[in-house]
């Protein structure tokens, strides 16, 4: 059964339990219900916290393994984890988690987590290697083994063999560090200090200072791990010589890496790894000829290999803008190639551009700024005209587009022939801060424009260039914003920082500031219910319909990727907005919605398919409409 409804209980209700323990069903009780969907964070807390109550333990902790998958340090749900395990004797894990024929990843990193509160530590990391080895997705070496190990003589209790298993799993899970997010670098350099108490054994002491050097290189302490790389320099190893590029391409010296790759390729030539990453160095440092050259070598040793091959296209569509080698990688990545979809998704460079029928007239306007034969000036008023209301931001990417060829001071204004319904210049659910307001059919910002830092943060992260690491730099820019500065980044949508230079179309630029502000707001806090950042992203989603709506969802997609425990709620949002889907012309967020709540983590086959109908549907009526 998929669904539950668990109704409001009153204070020190019981709940009764079925038979088989499925799911408890809590009396009824008066002033509304709240549904709960099996597979959710929220669906495993009622169940768990229920069991608890009712003395059912076993069962009760098969739901808090679940739960704690969402979010393992989350400290609410580990003081439930704490309450069962106070309700049993020792060893816990043998009470609350006896031993079947199948054994679940959850259950046993549960286990590992109740062996290591009885001080069974060796035994702890041993399993939860174990776990991280079947689902390496998961976040327990951080939120769980980080702080096991971090007192005086922890970590000394486990053997070589095992620590090396540990900091090996420990950099796998690591991004590299202008990848990682503030949540995600803290650890790091944790980690990082962790292993400056380790003492290899004798057997794997030419293994440890390669590992030692990537986690240094993980957590940013550059200097600190060219120091130990220049100290095993001499002894002519092809990890180390690796493990030196390696470290040299993250601070950007592309020409010392590409010396060191050389090395180890020396040393060990039939090892494609070290070629592989020389190539990746240049193609990052935009040094197509000699990214290609490298990849040529892999490509001489193995034909077609799904690495170099879409890597060698990309550098020589780079440098030739050949569209057909462009082709070659859009064709692997739709094939599966995740290399070539990584490539592919450089190479668009920007989310993808509004399609309103102002925005295409935005275009028009641009190519005759280009070409000189825009016969505006400054201060002119421009009308458009328009079958249907649309987005208030159409207005905004024209004047920055104007302001960025000279022509400063000009108005906008857009007239439309009709409103569909809702309404889609009021809110379209609650909100705590209006973006736009309208006079008629004119919109007007409703929010003050931000101070100049704010708005210089948030250029400088849509100047960069268009990357899933983007959300990571986004959470380095929001940790470090003061009280009343948060209000400000929503201020930016609506009164986006200026375009840097006549380069960059204002559609894209726009579209830039939006995602950079929405990925900010959406890393401000944690949690949700009462958080600062549900209040602001909602305030976007559930604004004026506006392409604000849009980054707002494209930002709480990711948000529900990043952290699934809040997926449940995004996705009764996402409901909540569709709801709102006007009776009649085009609707910018519409197409959005429908591609990215295709992502959200907790769908069920028959959801996702029934939201790619919908996005048929859709394209199909656009095409009529044609």
């Amino acid at each position: 059964m998929s669904w539950w409804k668990r109704f409001l209980r009153p204070p020190h209700a019981t709940p009764a339990t079925d038979s088989d323990h499925d799911a408890p069903e809590a009396p009824e009780a008066t002033g509304g219900s709240i549904e709960l969907r099996q597979g959710t964070a929220e669906y495993e807390h009622f169940i768990t916290l229920a069991e608890l109550e009712q003395g059912n333990l076993v069962h009760g902790a098969e739901h808090l393994a679940e739960l704690l998958r969402y979010a393992p340090g989350n400290p609410e749900w580990l003081a439930l984890a704490e309450q069962y395990r106070t309700r049993v004797g020792r060893p816990a894990d043998a009470e609350l988690l006896p031993i079947g024929e199948q054994r679940y990843y959850a259950s046993e990193a549960l286990r590992s987590w109740l062996m290591a509160r009885e001080e069974r530590l060796p035994e702890a990391v041993d399993l939860l290697l174990q776990v991280i080895d079947v689902a390496p997705g998961t976040d327990y070496l951080n939120a769980w083994a980080l702080g096991w190990l971090e007192p005086a003589g922890a970590l000394e209790r486990l053997d070589p063999a095992l620590q090396m298993r540990l900091f090996s799993r420990v950099i796998q899970a690591t991004p590299e560090a202008r990848e990682a997010s503030v949540r995600q670098l803290t650890a790091a350099r944790r980690w990082a200090a962790l292993a400056g108490r380790v003492t290899p054994s004798s057997d794997l002491a030419a293994q440890w200072p390669m590992l030692h050097i990537g986690l240094l290189r993980r957590a940013a302490c550059f200097e600190q791990a060219l120091a130990l790389a220049d100290l095993a320099r001499a002894e002519q190893d092809w990890h180390l010589a690796v493990a030196r590029g390696l470290l040299l391409r993250q601070q950007g010296r592309a020409a010392e890496a590409d010396i060191a790759f050389s090395l180890a390729v020396r040393q060990q030539p039939e090892e494609i790894s070290a070629y592989l990453e020389a190539g990746d160095t240049w193609l990052e440092q935009q040094g197509w000829a000699q990214a290609s050259g490298w990849y040529e070598q892999v490509l001489a040793r193995q034909p077609e290999h799904d690495w170099a091959q879409p890597s060698l296209d990309y550098c020589q569509w780079r440098a030739s803008g050949d569209d057909a080698r462009l082709q070659r990688v859009i064709d692997a990545a739709r094939a599966g190639n995740e290399r070539a979809y990584q490539l592919w998704f450089l190479a668009a460079g920007a989310p993808p551009e509004p399609s309103d029928a102002s925005a295409n007239v935005l275009r028009q306007i641009r190519e005759k700024l280009l070409e000189g034969a825009f016969s505006g000036s400054a201060n002119d008023r421009i009308s458009l005209r328009t079958s249907s209301l649309e987005a208030p931001s159409n207005t905004l990417a024209i004047a920055l587009e104007l302001a960025a060829h000279g022509l400063t001071g000009c108005t906008v204004e857009v007239t439309t022939e009709a409103i569909a319904h809702p309404d889609p210049r009021q809110p379209l659910g609650p909100v705590d801060h209006l973006l736009w307001r309208y006079e008629g059919d004119q919109p007007r910002p409703a929010l003050p424009p931000p101070g100049e830092r704010v708005c210089a943060l948030i250029a400088g992260l849509a100047a960069q260039p268009y990357a899933r690491s983007n959300w990571a730099q986004a959470s380095h820019v929001a940790t470090g914003l003061g009280e009343d500065e948060a209000l400000q980044v929503l201020a930016c949508l609506v009164h986006p920082p200026a375009v840097p230079d006549r380069s960059t179309p204002a559609l894209v630029w726009l579209t830039r500031v939006q995602t950079a502000a929405a990925q900010v707001l959406a890393q401000l806090d944690g949690g949700w219910e009462g958080s600062r950042r549900r209040a602001l992203l909602l305030s976007a989603l559930f604004g004026p319909t506006d392409w604000t709506t849009v980054a707002a969802i494209r930002a709480l997609t990711t948000l529900a990727q990043e952290e699934p425990a809040h997926a449940l709620a995004i996705h009764t949002a996402f409901e909540q907005l569709e709801r709102q889907r006007p009776d009649a012309g085009y609707c910018c967020w519409l197409e959005p919605l429908y591609e990215c709540w295709q992502q959200l983590p907790l769908l069920a086959d028959h959801e996702r398919e029934a939201l790619q109908g919908k996005l048929a549907e859709l394209h199909g009526a656009e095409e009529e409409s044609a």
